[in-house]
């Protein structure tokens, strides 16, 4: 998939759009990224997704933005998983926002895209003032030559799946039922950095991530997690996503406070790909780690001392491995 941040650099002669923030990129708008697809091949034209950054809400609402399902990059990452060819991450500013309807239909879709159809789910709104929506939308390509398509808002279970519901069940710790609307693991990614090895004093060492500050986090406690490498050496690779456990917290036995949230993981098993260090420590730094979220294991609590804390981890990790051994 090809990936262009500048709108001054699309110039493509017949495509099908698919329009969205996308974040999460969940069973909703997998919907509408295949319908996408679909429309595009039986057109014979490019299929092509259009997303914005930063979210709309950050521009617009800044106070009351939430936060991120999704990185940009595994935003990016994710749709490039449904046969989108080309994707546009266009600046999202007040300028942006400020066209009329018209405006961002004539001089995106058509001037850049040379959208023959356009694919958005329902509940789509866009221009000045949220004043389009999917009939507006509709009534544009009656007049300006392009088919419109509303995807309807998918249901699982009897619960419709949106952004804003998979957030809430990330926030209250439902890893599982978040994990369905999803329709693919929660991520949690960034680089790993040096930390103060206590983990390595324990015979446990750990990844510590670089977390971006607006990515959503599940609420303090320790995780099964599968952890993919990017770049990895000694066997640890993306495709291997080893098995591994995450905390996410303060770390309260050392007097973390509020202010010290962090992430940090240890890769079980890492000595069997050679270094014992090469999954969990001096070997990933500067390194992608990316971890797949799949359960929770037990609320984060203070020890009374590091041999307790080691102690429970060492349980963690039995309990890790009996959960994933089950996937």
């Amino acid at each position: 998939m090809k990936i262009l941040r500048d709108i001054a650099e699309v110039e493509l002669p017949a495509t099908c759009v698919a329009v969205g923030v996308f974040d999460g990129v969940h069973a909703g708008h997998q919907a509408v990224l295949r319908e996408a697809v679909a429309q595009a091949a039986d057109l014979e034209v490019v299929a092509t997704a259009l997303t914005f950054d930063p979210h709309p809400e950050q521009v617009l609402r800044p106070a009351q933005a939430p936060k991120l399902l999704t990185t940009i990059a595994e935003r990016a990452a994710l749709i490039a998983q449904y046969g989108i060819e080309v994707l546009l991450i266009a600046r999202f500013d007040r300028a942006f926002a400020g066209q009329t309807p018209e405006e961002f239909v004539r001089g995106a879709l058509l001037e850049r895209f040379g959208a023959r159809c356009v694919v958005a789910g329902e509940g789509f709104r866009f221009g000045r003032a949220g004043a389009g929506n999917i009939h507006v939308l509709a009534e544009l390509g009656r007049r300006l030559g392009f088919c419109a398509t509303a995807v309807k808002r998918v249901t699982i279970d009897g619960e419709t799946v949106s952004s804003t519901r998979v957030r809430e069940l990330i926030t209250s710790g439902d890893i599982e039922r978040a994990t369905t609307l999803l329709g693919h693991y929660y991520t949690i990614g960034g680089p790993v950095v040096r930390g103060d090895q206590r983990g390595r004093a324990l015979g446990i060492p750990t990844a510590n991530l670089c977390v971006e500050p607006a990515k959503l986090l599940p609420p303090d406690g320790v995780y099964a997690v599968r952890a993919r490498v990017e770049g990895a050496q000694a066997g640890l690779s993306a495709v291997g996503a080893p098995t591994a456990v995450a905390n996410i917290g303060v770390r309260p036995t050392f007097g973390g406070s509020r202010g010290d949230r962090c992430v940090e993981a240890h890769i079980i098993d890492s000595d069997a790909h050679g270094d014992p260090s090469a999954g969990s420590g001096q070997a990933l730094y500067g390194r992608e780690v990316t971890l797949d979220v799949v359960g929770r294991l037990r609320e984060e609590r203070r020890f009374p001392d590091a041999e307790a804390l080691a102690a429970q981890i060492q349980r963690d990790i039995k309990q890790a491995r009996e959960m994933l051994s089950g996937e």
